[in-house]
């Protein structure tokens, strides 16, 4: 017996990983306001992504197709117009993905090396957008994915290519559907193997260092735009370098802190772009609840003033204006500003207020 399968049947591999989730703990609290709200949520975040890099790392190690549209952790600010799907992927086999364009504004497909807190990063190999596909009249369309070139929609695969991300856009998610998707792997598809000790110890491993590295790299996002409080910026280049999203996509982010009777009152002139949307989150750049809160607006939701600009307020109560986000029993956050296929970046205005000083 190897010393990888000795370690898993003793348990040291498990224990290792254990000393490492507490470790990180430690870090979170290290860097959580002094607030045990913020503190129950930054633990609440390290449980769901160990849920979630346990689930994809053990029970999805093999890089055959899963469900493509299904559960993500919050991280990053996730987007609330986006329902995010990914699978693995083998570099040497070819899939092909289908689908249907249905309700969705937008549908990005992006094949990745590397991954979030690894140290490569999170590296775009290829990435297409739903207004690049050839498609039917029904709004159907096939996509091949795959190292060398292939006629129609190929979406481009590198020799290190081990993920597939998708980013379908909901403008109005309440009433509206997700599209079919199905990626198939094409030619023979081996079926899983069981398990085998030294593999699980060594998946085990990397799961504890990919989430020590996850909260590490995030940690270090929140700590940047603290550092700017009530302004909204675009986003230091080096810290997109390890994160390679959308290329299309521009970002701003912000952080806010508000007292039970003030108001973040944020004023942008939104360019002609094709989508733009503004997110409130917590400490750990988990989105809030937008399913049962407003805390985010968009190009399509967003109500306008008279001379087209946009003012949203971000408060602890209904400040009865237009485009409030809620901040959901929270003290303070973070804020992601996104715009897609902007004829310009415009730089938004900010200002702390009394809720009471503003005006219906």
């Amino acid at each position: 017996m190897g010393e990888d399968a000795t370690r898993a049947s003793q348990g040291r591999a498990w224990a290792a990983f254990c000393d490492r989730l507490e470790k990180v703990g430690e870090r979170i609290l290290a860097a959580a306001p002094e607030d045990p709200f913020d503190q129950a949520e930054g633990l609440r975040y390290l449980g769901r992504l160990t849920r979630s890099f346990l689930r994809t790392g053990l029970e999805h190690g093999q890089p055959n197709p899963v469900s493509l549209i299904g559960e993500t952790p919050k991280i990053g600010l996730d987007n609330p117009d986006y329902v995010y799907g990914q699978a693995r992927l083998d570099p040497l086999a070819e899939y092909r993905l289908r689908g249907r364009i249905g309700d969705a504004e937008l549908i990005g497909f992006g094949s990745y090396s590397g991954g979030l807190g690894t140290a490569q990063g999170l590296v775009r190999d290829g990435y297409l957008e739903s207004g690049q596909l050839e498609r039917d009249e029904e709004g159907r369309f096939e996509i091949a994915v795959h190292r060398r070139p292939r006629p129609g929609n190929w979406l481009p695969m590198g020799e290190g290519t081990n993920a597939l991300q998708v980013r379908v856009t909901l403008l109005e998610r309440a009433h509206q559907q997700v599209p079919p998707l199905e990626l198939l792997r094409l030619g023979e598809v081996p079926a899983p193997s069981p398990l085998d000790p030294a593999r699980f110890a060594r998946a085990l491993d990397r799961t504890g260092s990919m989430i020590e590295g996850v909260v590490g790299q995030f940690l270090g996002w929140t700590a940047s735009f603290e550092a700017h409080k009530h302004e909204i910026r675009p986003i230091d280049p080096s810290l997109l370098a390890v994160a390679q999203g959308d290329p299309n996509t521009s970002y701003h982010y912000g952080y806010w802190e508000l007292g039970p009777d003030e108001a973040f009152v944020i004023e942008l002139d939104p360019p002609d772009c094709e989508y733009w949307n503004l997110q409130i989150g917590n400490h750990w750049l988990e989105s809030l609840d937008f399913m049962h809160h407003q805390t985010h607006v968009n190009h399509r939701t967003a109500v306008r003033n008279e001379d087209g600009s946009v003012t949203i307020v971000v408060a602890p109560r209904d400040p009865g204006r237009p485009n409030w986000l809620d901040t959901v029993g929270h003290a303070r956050g973070a804020l992601a500003l996104r715009w897609v296929g902007a004829s310009e970046i415009p730089v938004p205005r900010t200002r702390v207020a009394l809720i009471s000083a503003l005006s219906p």
